[in-house]
This record gives structure tokens, C-alpha cells and sequence, in this order.
């Protein structure tokens, strides 16, 4: 074969030689892109899922499995509603007891019942994803249990349990920034009394009988937020040394302590407390507290409950200890 056939030949091929490359070529083009999109495919099937539930702990240490989202709130316990309120969850509380007064929103609210008779059948009816409960609530806290409602427990017993519970019920309402911010501001207030009363000599503050109630007489002890107020405000608790939270003692005994100061809780609608009427008790005309004018009421709402306004509680105590400090 001569020189020009071979080139005739080699040039006759080359046609079908291309062919079948740019055949190869398509082919493996449609497999990368396959492979493409199966890859991605792949990654939107392992994708992590949005847990369906969330679990707090309550005051009580229990562990209770919520729903993620919460939507309805009820709440029988004054305590628990001004904390939700305050962590910004007011607008989830569907239900009150008739004793949650504060905010001002919180009284035009459905009512399923008193503080301690619960109307269970009210609850069921607004169909709560939670109710906040205190712990004198153990048998609401069974029946809504087995009716597949769940119950928090929201009963602090120090400021610290108060923070604790703000950020338990921010956790599960979904609103924890708006919970630190308010605690921060309750930490900031405390501590500018505590700076004003830092220089005051342990043996010079003053000493302070406070007055749960009149009828048997009682006070509060050593394990109570309105102990922990007295002495975050710089005074000193007269029944510190009781045994109980809340002890019953005689006049005597605060004759023969001689308080330099008497508080006494104002409650809404009162109940005949004045710095008159204690002042007109057997032996009490002889006490510093009443020659020297120290007798005076505090809204009973903000130091009986462990809420957000305990602060504003340490505030206002530390005026009425030292108004000398605070005008």
C-alpha cells in the first residue's frame, strides 16, 4: 500500500473516532451531574429534625417533658404569673387564680379558681400546654397529671431561686433574653442598696420585728425571702434565730427585744393594721420603734411573693429602715 492510500485510510476513520468520544464525553457529563444531585439529596435527608419537645426543671427538681413551642399558660399560683409576665409570656397566659393581681393585665384574665381550690374542670377547658403550680398544689398536680396536662412548680425560697425560676420559665416560653435583662436590672437594683448600707457596723443595724400577721402574731424566719429582704436591705431580722418559717410569738417577746423598727404588710382591702393599732398593744407604747416613729406598711404583695418585684421589696424595706439613706 502506498503512502497516499494510507493517508486516504487514516483520514476515512478519524470521523468515527470523534464520534465516539463526544459520546464518551456526554456520558460522563450526565453521570457527574447525577452524582451531583444525589449528593444533594443525600444532604437534605440528614438534616437534623427540630426536637418536638423541651424538658425544664421545676422548683420541686422534677424533670417535666413540654412541648417546644408553648402557646397556652395557666397559672394558679400570683407568684408564677407575675414571672411569666415579667420574662415577657404574658401574652401566653390563657387562665389566673383569683389572687394573681399584678400586672394589671393579669386581673382581666379568666379566674379557675382560688390559691389553694383549684378548679380543675376550668383548667381542662382552656386546654393549657402547661400550668405553673406551687408546691401546696400536689394534688391539682396529680389530677391534671392523669387528665395528660403537666404542672411546673414555680416556688422560689431566696432571690436566687427567683432568678432560677425566671430563667426556668424563659427556657420554656422562649424567652430568655428578655428574662436576663429584667435580672439584670433586679441585681443592679440590690446593689445599690447594698452600697449604701456596706459601711453600716454589724452591731449598729438596726433591728427590724416584721409582721406576717397579727392574729395569732407572726414573723418570719431565717429560711424566708422576707428574712433574706430585711438583711439584703441592712437591717436585722428580730426572729433570725427561729426554727420555724414562719413563727407565732407573743408581744412580750417583742417588748423584750425592743425592735427599732416594726414593718407591717398592707394588703389590698386591709386588714386593721396601722401604726396605731400596734402601737396601742399591751406594752408596746414603750418600744424604740414606736417613740422614735418607725412604724411603718409595705405592700404585702411585694415581699410575700418570690417574684420579680423582690428588688423593688429590698428597695423599699431599706427606705423605711434608713430613711436617713434613701429620701
Amino acid at each position: 500500500m502506498d503512502s497516499m492510500s494510507i493517508t486516504r485510510t487514516s483520514r476515512h476513520r478519524y470521523p468515527q473516532l470523534q464520534g465516539r468520544a463526544r459520546s464518551l464525553l456526554w456520558l460522563v457529563l450526565v453521570l457527574l451531574v447525577a452524582l451531583a444531585l444525589a449528593a444533594g439529596g443525600c444532604q437534605r435527608v440528614t438534616e437534623p429534625e427540630v426536637p418536638a419537645t423541651q424538658t425544664v426543671i421545676d422548683s420541686m427538681g422534677r424533670q417535666v417533658e413540654l412541648p417546644k413551642q408553648i402557646a397556652k399558660i395557666v397559672s394558679v399560683s400570683p407568684t408564677a404569673t407575675e414571672i411569666v409576665f415579667a420574662v415577657g409570656a404574658g401574652d401566653r397566659v390563657v387562665g389566673v387564680d383569683e389572687y394573681s393581681n399584678y400586672p394589671p393585665e393579669a386581673q382581666d384574665l379568666p379566674k379557675v379558681g382560688g390559691y389553694l381550690d383549684v378548679n380543675v374542670e376550668a383548667i381542662v377547658a382552656l386546654q393549657p400546654d402547661v400550668v405553673l403550680v406551687s408546691t401546696i398544689h400536689r394534688e391539682t398536680v396529680e389530677q391534671l397529671g392523669s387528665l395528660g396536662i403537666k404542672c411546673v412548680v414555680v416556688e422560689p425560697r431566696n432571690v436566687e431561686d427567683v432568678y432560677t425560676a425566671m430563667l426556668t420559665v424563659a427556657q420554656m416560653s422562649g424567652q430568655s433574653g428578655q428574662a436576663q435583662s429584667v435580672i439584670d436590672q433586679m441585681k443592679e437594683t440590690i446593689a445599690a442598696v447594698a452600697a449604701k448600707v456596706r459601711d453600716i457596723p454589724a452591731d449598729e443595724r438596726r433591728l427590724v420585728f416584721y409582721e406576717v400577721w397579727d392574729d395569732p402574731l407572726m414573723s418570719a424566719g431565717p429560711e424566708t425571702y422576707i428574712h433574706e429582704i430585711i438583711v439584703l436591705s441592712g437591717g436585722r431580722n428580730l426572729t433570725e434565730d427561729a426554727d420555724t418559717d414562719y413563727p407565732i410569738i407573743g408581744y412580750e417577746v417583742v417588748v423584750a427585744r425592743d425592735p427599732h423598727v416594726v414593718i407591717y404588710p398592707t394588703y389590698h382591702g386591709g386588714i386593721g393594721l396601722s401604726a396605731e393599732t400596734l402601737s396601742d398593744r399591751p406594752g408596746w407604747s414603750g418600744l424604740t420603734a414606736v417613740r422614735e416613729n418607725r412604724i411603718q406598711g409595705i405592700d404585702a404583695d411585694i415581699v410575700s411573693r418570690g417574684g420579680p418585684r423582690i428588688a423593688e421589696a429590698v428597695a423599699e424595706m431599706a427606705r423605711l429602715i434608713y430613711p436617713e439613706l434613701f429620701r
